[in-house]
Parts: C-alpha cells; sequence; structure tokens
C-alpha cells in the first residue's frame, strides 16, 4: 500500500484490482470531514486499526462540534463503502 492511511479508500484495502476516480471521491470526503471536526473519520493510534475502522466504515460525527445536517449527508454519500451505489 501507498500513501496516507486515513485517505485510503477501502476498495483499495480490499485488494481489488484498479481503481478509478472513486478513490479520490472518498479522499475527499475524508477531507471535508477533517475541514469541519479537525481529525480525519477514521484515524488511530494504530495503522492497522485505522484500516479496520475503513474496511468497516465507522465512522462517527462528535456531538460537541456542530456540522450541518446537509454536510453530515454530503459526507454520508461520499464515504460510501461502495462506489456508485
Amino acid at each position: 500500500l501507498c500513501g496516507t492511511p486515513n485517505y485510503i479508500a477501502p476498495e483499495i484495502l480490499h485488494g481489488n484490482n484498479g481503481h478509478s476516480y472513486e478513490v479520490d471521491v472518498w479522499a475527499i470526503g475524508v477531507i471535508i470531514y477533517t475541514l469541519l471536526v479537525g481529525v480525519p473519520p477514521f484515524e488511530t493510534a494504530h495503522v492497522e486499526t485505522t484500516y479496520k475502522r475503513i474496511r468497516a466504515n465507522i465512522y462517527t460525527f462528535p456531538e460537541d462540534v456542530f456540522i450541518s445536517d446537509n454536510a453530515k449527508q454530503l459526507i454520508k454519500q461520499i464515504l460510501h463503502p461502495l462506489p456508485g451505489n
């Protein structure tokens, strides 16, 4: 694997052969979340745990940070584990 662990799309972690612009869209979703919250959505202290969270699409929106419903919906649509669905 190559790249910053927090931004890697699940299809890359699943070992799918090849990938396209969907992985860039995923990274944009991570960037939007990070800009609004202050930390990446899947970040942990250990890279393998971060990868597990990405594969399982486990992230939450903190209650102490205001994020509009529209922004949450956009992030949820972008950070969808199956691109195109």
